[in-house]
């Protein structure tokens, strides 16, 4: 049977992703003034996750993602700053320090997923305060929408909501944060789609053959992962 979000908010939310989809994207921006520090998991010593079949590093697909939705973040309005912005080993005390200092609206820690079994596969999102709840919560109603259509088997994409979670990053930042969790890189479907990075290298802001256009898993997941922060900040100024 197909996991489906149950709670009356996951309706409404997809509603939200709906409309704001729809809006334009001109002069300034809807996230103009706004400052987002996103947070690529793992890099240096910490590869994180490890698709092995595949050759397949966590850390890596992580930095991949960000800077994908640091351009269309960028594009509608918003400053963006990066935790880190190569393979740097950084701490999580260092990450949510940083984003501290830079003053951010909101922090967005971009993850892989990953477990023994290679069975499970869906959207994940972690907050730890009170106030990362409606960032992890529209961060994860886009993500289902998004990802479970097209996901190797889209019936069998869990919907895991969004959970607490004592992350260090998420615990020491000062403004409202969230991690998110899209896929599963133990999944061999989805590290089959992994494979395919969305640019030819990190930051060169050029799309590889295989991902024209964010045609690609990963450039599905940082667009989803921008329509969860424009979706939170719709909700926040209504």
């Amino acid at each position: 049977m197909p996991h489906r979000p149950t709670r009356t908010i996951a309706y409404a939310v997809a509603t939200l992703l709906l409309l704001v989809a729809a809006l334009p994207v001109s002069g300034a921006g809807p996230l103009s003034g706004k400052i987002v520090c996103l947070d690529p998991g793992h890099g240096g010593m910490d590869p994180g996750a490890y698709n092995a079949a595949n050759d397949l590093r966590e850390s890596d697909i992580n930095l991949d993602e960000a800077y994908a939705l640091s351009a269309l973040l960028k594009g509608a309005g918003a400053t963006v700053v990066m935790t880190r912005t190569g393979n740097q080993a950084k701490t999580e005390s260092d990450r949510a320090a940083f984003c501290n200092q830079a003053g951010a609206t909101i922090l967005v820690s971009v993850h892989t997923n990953s477990v023994a079994d290679p069975n499970p596969d869906g959207a994940l999102t972690y907050y730890y305060k009170t106030g990362d709840v409606p960032l992890a919560q529209a961060l994860h109603e886009a993500l289902y929408s998004t990802l479970a259509p097209t996901a190797p088997a889209p019936t069998d994409f869990i919907y895991f909501g969004a959970r607490r979670f004592r992350a260090g990053v998420l615990r020491r930042s000062t403004m409202p944060g969230s991690l998110a969790e899209p896929v599963f890189l133990s999944s061999p479907g989805e590290a089959a789609l992994l494979l395919t990075p969305i640019y030819t290298a990190p930051g060169s802001g050029i799309f590889s053959p295989g991902c024209p256009a964010f045609n690609c898993r990963r450039g599905q997941i940082a667009q989803a992962l921008y329509r969860g922060v424009l979706a939170y900040f719709a909700a926040s100024a209504n």
